[in-house]
């Protein structure tokens, strides 16, 4: 049974960063619990909406809408449309960037490759464990929502919250991938961040400025934002289109990272 099958790099890894994963996962939670422990206070208060309802249709769809008293509205303008995804993106894309390239550039590269794995067994190890950190991250923020949007006012049904997040899921694991197949080919961690988190912000804006400027709505499915938020999984429940293409980029990029990492030279 060689390396991979056994798994023992993911399960090292995720052994060794335990802690920091205990510490993203408990802040993920208080963060969700902190929202929408709010909402009982303002969803009668339908006055609230006017702040929203004055800014630009560009803004509107930037923040997740004009509608925050509604279930869907204040999740979405409050938690998913942005804060939310900002937190977890931090922290898969900051992983995603060190699973391979991180090790390289802290010289511990070639004792990983001192093991019986191939470099493309290695890769995808980091990536599994890379995959069950994002998985904890979402669990985090989907489970406070799940136990309590009923006595809170939250009035939305389950398959919708769980759509929201398996698609929060997806969409910062596919970017998280990014990061670490662009790390791996260059061995920078630094030029990994940069290239996933910049395409995540100019993106982001070009989601938005889409809604009103005609001549960005064909570049709209370009951004992995559309796919994440455009099938509106919170008030429709699972975008099939939207999953299919989230989960195809997370093994694209999976994908191309390894074949990348297996071909080039490494300073281990």
């Amino acid at each position: 049974m060689n390396g991979f099958a056994r798994l023992r790099v993911a399960t090292s890894d995720l052994r060794i960063r335990r802690r920091s994963l205990v510490v993203w996962s408990i802040a993920v939670l208080l963060v969700v619990l902190m929202v929408i422990g709010v909402y009982p206070s303002i969803h009668h208060n339908s006055s609230i909406d006017s702040i929203y309802a004055d800014l630009s249709p560009t803004a509107q769809a930037l923040l997740g809408g004009s509608n925050l008293t509604s279930p869907a509205g204040y999740l979405s303008t409050q938690l998913f449309a942005f804060f939310l995804p900002a937190i977890v993106l931090v922290f898969a894309i900051g992983r995603g960037a060190a699973a391979i390239a991180g090790e390289e550039e802290e010289r511990t590269l070639d004792l990983l490759l001192a093991q019986p794995v191939t470099r493309t067994a290695l890769y995808l190890e980091k990536g599994l464990a890379v995959f069950a950190g994002v998985t904890l991250l979402t669990a985090a923020a989907w489970l406070p929502i799940s136990t309590l949007h009923g006595p809170l006012g939250l009035d939305l049904p389950g398959s919708h919250l769980l759509a929201i997040c398996v698609q929060l899921g997806l969409f910062c694991l596919a970017l998280a991938f990014v990061a670490d197949g662009v790390a791996a080919a260059t061995g920078r961690r630094a030029i990994g961040i940069a290239v996933s988190a910049g395409y995540t912000f100019v993106s982001y804006i070009v989601y938005g400025l889409a809604a009103t400027i005609h001549w960005l709505r064909p570049v709209r499915p370009l951004t992995l934002w559309r796919w994440y938020l455009g099938g509106d999984p919170l008030g429709s429940g699972f975008d099939g289109w939207g999953l299919v293409v989230l989960a195809v980029t997370c093994l694209v990029a999976l994908g191309a990272g390894a074949a990348a990492f297996s071909r080039r030279d490494v300073h281990a």
